[in-house]
């Protein structure tokens, strides 16, 4: 199999499982908290790429990095779970999936953007363009279709989902630089950003939750 239909495979299996994320999404948020979610969320994470470093023979890739890539590890950790998925969380908490979901895709057209002053990429007019097409449908579903009132459900919804977009975007520009195996870097920041969430978490006392299906729903969003 050529390397080409490889990146296919990946990339639409990506959209298979992220076009169903949503929806445990909401089905967890029914009894967790934002906070209680990225906890379990990550917790499964850092299990299910540890695994994968074991199964792959790459395990000892973990203790192998140079120690400012270990301080990198700890930086990325605090966007990447920490951040973008306490906001993501938040806005889902607050917002419909069909609302939440759309404004979140625009991280691309963020993504895009931002590359132009940080990365010295260019973008055609026809890009630009696209970008406000797709800006407007997406102001569409946040208000509802009362446009002209710029009337949102839910701002602070909103403002977290579109905040995500920003944060993620601002991830994938700092992880060009990054030298690290992919899936050792990925476990190592889920791995540090894990006491972070597990410290707020005590600070909000959200460690506390009843054993219900929204367990499984958490753990499915980790994997």
């Amino acid at each position: 199999m050529t390397n080409q239909k490889q990146a296919m495979m990946f990339g639409l299996a990506t959209v298979l499982l992220w076009s169903t994320v949503a929806t445990a999404f909401k089905l967890a948020l029914a009894d967790l908290s934002p906070l209680q979610l990225l906890l379990i969320a990550c917790v499964a994470s850092v299990l299910v790429m540890g695994t994968i470093l074991v199964l792959q023979g790459r395990w000892l890739l973990v203790f192998q990095l140079r120690r400012g890539q270990y301080a990198q590890s700890f930086m990325m950790g605090l966007i990447n779970p920490c951040l973008y998925y306490f906001l993501l969380f938040g806005a889902f908490d607050r917002l419909p999936a069909q609302e939440a979901q759309p404004i979140n895709y625009t991280w691309a057209l963020v993504l895009a953007y931002l590359s132009v002053p940080f990365l010295g990429q260019r973008l055609r007019g026809r890009d630009i363009a696209a970008g406000l097409v797709c800006y407007a449908g997406v102001f569409v579903i946040a208000t509802r279709g009362a446009v002209t009132d710029l009337s949102f459900s839910d701002p602070v919804g909103v403002a977290f989902a579109v905040g995500s977009t920003l944060v993620w975007a601002s991830y994938w520009i700092i992880a060009t630089r990054d030298t690290r195996d992919p899936v050792v870097g990925l476990f190592l920041n889920f791995l540090f950003g894990l006491p972070v969430i597990v410290a707020a978490a005590v600070a909000t006392d959200s460690l506390h939750f009843s054993l219900t299906g929204s367990l499984l729903a958490a753990g499915y969003v980790g994997v």
